[in-house]
């Protein structure tokens, strides 16, 4: 072989080793770019949606805490209720140098009963501080209010809250994967339908990636005199990513002599 095609042949194979083991490899981080800008968004966004807010004010400047904290608009809402998902556009990640960086973000946010109840849409300012990206403001640009139940599509309103407030306190212990206590709101009929507890319990917990992390009532709907059918969508998301899964669901809440109970739950195939 000409020695001038040797080279060219050699280059070209170490060309496509170098591709392939960039590829094996994943992709590489910038040290100055959108990559890492996209990962403090990511990293702080991931941090609010945990039970407390210890992670996400480590990602905070003095300036935002003290606004996470006391503000009127953004603490109030902070302890009403938490972010169960998010998602964002790379693109929307503007800089203005190298020391700051702007980008909106989308969340949902669930209530202390992990029900869902607004899509927030935010634009986060984040500055440099030595080494490190940490958010350094927060701007609410729109809220769009969750799907809401009423009116009931049933006979008695006032049952209808029973039933719906049985569901709300199952789907709780449901999302928080508290089988034990979930089971406290099943009939002895829907237990019986599982060969052992340790089945039922199973079922009850759910996964664990990506797991339970909020739920959206749909429809209630009676079926019977003593019978009502809620029909739900339940969100599942991955520890620290991006963006949520979502299943749908439906529950048979039947009245006994004292109180409500599940006595079907099952999920619906799309």
């Amino acid at each position: 072989m000409r020695p001038l095609i040797k080279c060219a042949v050699s280059a070209f194979l170490s060309w496509i080793a170098v591709c392939l083991g960039g590829l094996l490899a994943g992709p590489v981080t910038q040290t100055g770019g959108t990559d890492l800008r996209a990962l403090a968004l990511e990293n702080f966004m991931a941090a609010r949606t945990l039970r407390d807010n210890v992670e996400a004010r480590k990602l905070m400047t003095a300036s935002l805490e003290e606004d996470y904290l006391r503000s009127k608009r953004l603490s109030i809402r902070v302890r009403s209720g938490r972010i169960v998902a998010f998602n964002y556009d790379p693109a929307s990640i503007k800089g203005s140098g190298d020391r700051s960086f702007e980008a909106q973000a989308e969340s949902l946010w669930a209530d202390l009963n992990e029900q869902i109840f607004a899509t927030q849409y935010e634009k986060i300012k984040f500055v440099k501080l030595k080494d490190d990206w940490l958010a350094d403001e927060i701007e609410f640009l729109r809220s769009v209010p969750g799907r809401r139940l009423l009116p009931f599509n049933v006979v008695s309103e006032k049952r209808g809250k029973l039933a719906v407030n049985t569901v709300k306190k199952f789907m709780k212990d449901f999302i928080n994967r508290n089988p034990k206590l979930a089971m406290q709101s099943l009939t002895q009929e829907f237990q019986s339908r599982f060969k052992s507890q340790e089945e039922l319990e199973t079922f009850l917990a759910g996964p664990t990636d990506p797991y339970y992390a909020a739920y959206e009532l749909h429809t209630l709907t009676q079926t019977d005199p003593r019978e009502m059918e809620v029909k739900l969508r339940i969100y599942l998301v991955s520890k620290g990513k991006k963006g949520a899964e979502s299943q749908e669901a439906r529950l048979v809440v039947k009245e006994g002599k004292t109180d409500w109970n599940i006595d079907m739950f099952e999920f619906v195939k799309g």
